[in-house]
């Protein structure tokens, strides 16, 4: 059971580091006619991606659980386009890997019995996963999806 707990909190640890770490080179570089409202929505969404960091990894530490440190390397993208349409999809597509590698944690973590800092990691990935389909939707509204 630990090293399976291991693996997801890891992939879960390593999916919203890169998600964050996207918003907010995208905050940080975005150009173009739309530039205030994308550097606005980029900004909110790493902000609200960063906040939830370290509440997850207290969470997983009360698991003797250690990250691996490679894991805040980042997504090791460089960003040559610059263009708020294509930051926007850039941004999207980690968030719906966040979204997804959360699901997959959850269900793993709800499969657990009989620890009671079960229900503080479940309520805290939920936190995540409310935050990140919040997220989402602005995007998606932003690309006219």
């Amino acid at each position: 059971m630990q090293e399976e707990f291991s693996v997801y909190a890891n992939k879960t640890l390593k999916a919203l580091n890169d998600a964050t770490i996207v918003s907010r080179m995208s905050h940080w570089n975005v150009r173009g006619p739309n530039f205030f409202e994308c550097h606005l929505l980029f900004e909110r969404i790493y902000n609200d991606l960063s906040e939830q960091m370290d509440g997850l990894v207290e969470s997983l530490r009360a698991f003797q659980h250690n990250p691996d440190f490679a894991i805040f390397s980042g997504p090791g993208i460089s960003m040559q386009n610059y263009d708020c349409h294509f930051l926007a999809e850039l941004s999207l597509d980690y968030l719906m890997s966040l979204s997804a590698t959360l699901a997959l944690f959850f269900e793993f973590v709800e499969g657990l019995e009989g620890d009671p800092r079960l229900v503080a990691l479940s309520n805290h990935v939920q936190g995540i996963s409310d935050a990140v389909l919040t997220d989402l939707y602005l995007l998606q509204a932003y690309l006219g999806m």
